[in-house]
Order: structure tokens, then sequence, then C-alpha cells
């Protein structure tokens, strides 16, 4: 059967090797505790502010901003197709964030945890580099963008499995999902291609008039994306550190 305690919020984005003692950075709750859920949010919030600015003892990079070398986007939808590549990305905001509930369902078949979050402001900025093509009409750019967007509420959700590793019981992260609800979103963007300098002007208005329907169009291919890193960095801990589920409370 599963041990009876979990460490909180390293599931999500700490990327460890080898033994550490988990309670020196991050609070850890009993699994069986009635009270398992409110010391999930303070767990959790508690967490985000621990790894902020980074644990250089465990190897963890700061996660606010958190900064990533390079992202490949493609989309086609009907006579519209784009690709560009994006290369270091920093997305700023998540420090800023609350936790407002979390509920956690374990036994020895299922792990289903969720995690209620609040985010006031994010913004991602970086340098890009691609094209885009509406039926005959050809684009190229490149430069800086910048994204911000406000009141951001979304739950974190991870499903797994009980998995037995050289006679101990471990669980292994099957998906993750988040989904943001967001209230406004503006992009800047800037073009260092002079002949399509005004075209780009002319999309990032239209862009910004119309956010909602091109946020919805292209949050399922981030939903995918997310559901990639987030499944493998929770199973860098799950499936490799065995104090998130050994130690009783």
């Amino acid at each position: 059967m599963f041990k009876q305690s979990l460490c909180l919020l390293i599931a999500l984005v700490l990327n460890c090797n080898g033994a550490v003692d988990i309670e020196k950075y991050l609070k850890v709750c009993a699994r069986n505790s009635p009270d398992v859920n409110d010391c999930l949010v303070e767990a959790v919030e508690y967490g985000i502010s621990v790894m902020a600015d980074g644990i250089k003892d465990l190897g963890v990079p700061p996660v606010d901003p958190y900064v990533q070398k390079e992202l490949r986007l493609e989309y086609k939808n009907n006579q519209v197709q784009v690709k560009m590549n994006n290369k270091d990305i920093r997305v700023e905001g998540l420090k800023h964030s609350t936790v407002r509930d979390a509920r956690l369902r374990a036994d020895e078949d299922s792990f289903h945890l969720e995690i209620d979050m609040y985010s006031p402001a994010v913004s991602m900025s970086g340098k890009y580099e691609g094209g885009g093509s509406y039926n005959a009409l050809n684009i190229t750019a490149r430069g800086t963008y910048q994204t911000n967007m406000t009141d951001l509420v979304y739950t974190w959700k991870l499903d797994g499995k009980p998995e037995t590793i050289n006679n101990e019981v471990y669980v292994r992260i099957k998906s993750f999902y988040m989904r943001p609800d967001v209230t406004s979103m503006k992009v800047h963007l800037t073009n260092d291609s002079p002949e399509s300098k005004e075209l780009t002007e002319l999309g990032v208005r239209l862009v910004n008039e119309n956010w909602k329907v091109l946020y919805k169009e292209l949050l399922p291919f981030a939903m995918t994306n997310w559901n990639k890193i987030g499944t493998k960095v929770a199973n860098k801990v799950f499936l490799k550190e065995k104090e998130v589920l050994q130690r009783g409370r």
C-alpha cells in the first residue's frame, strides 16, 4: 500500500537527483491527516516563495522568472499558417500567486491531486523569428515580444497510479492538466524586418482586439506542452525520491 506522507509542490517544479532532505526546504503533509488539504494550501504557497529564487543545494533553478531557452510553435487553421521559433523566454509572476484550495485523493489504486491557483499578473517575453501566411499573403518577421496577462485562475491536476520499484511503492504520474482562465491579455511586438513591419503592426492590433479568440485557438497546443512538461518533471520526483511517499506523520 502507499506510504503515509506526501511532499508538496516538488512534483510540479522540482528537478533533483539523489536523496535529499526535502523537509529542509519544503513543508511535508501527512496524506492520511484530516487536515491534509489545508496543509497542502500552506505547503504550496510556501514552496512557491522558497523556489522563486531557486534552491542551489538541490540544483533547482529560479521559477520566477522562469527561463526557457527555446520553444518552437507551428499553427495551422484553414488558410492561416504560422511557424515561429522563440528564444530566451522569460515568464514572470508566479511568486505573487496564491493558492485558493487543494484536494487530494489517494488510495491503493489511484492518485489524484488538484490545486486551485490565482495569479494577479503573468508576463512572458523573449525573442522570436518566423513567418506566417494567409491565403497568398506571406510574412516573415523577427524581433522581440512581450505578452501581459492579468487575473489568471487555474487548477493544477495530477493523476497517477502506484508502481512497485525494487519492492518500494511509488506513484507514476500519468497526466498533468492546466487550463488558465484569463481576464485580459495584451501583446507587444517589435519587428526588425522593414518589409513586413506595417503588416506586423496591423496584426498585433488585430490580435489585441480579438485576443480571446486567439487564446482559445492556441490553448490546446499550450495544454499539450504543459502536460508533457508537468508529467515529466513530476515523475522525476515521484519515481526517484522515496522521501516523497515514505515519511509518516
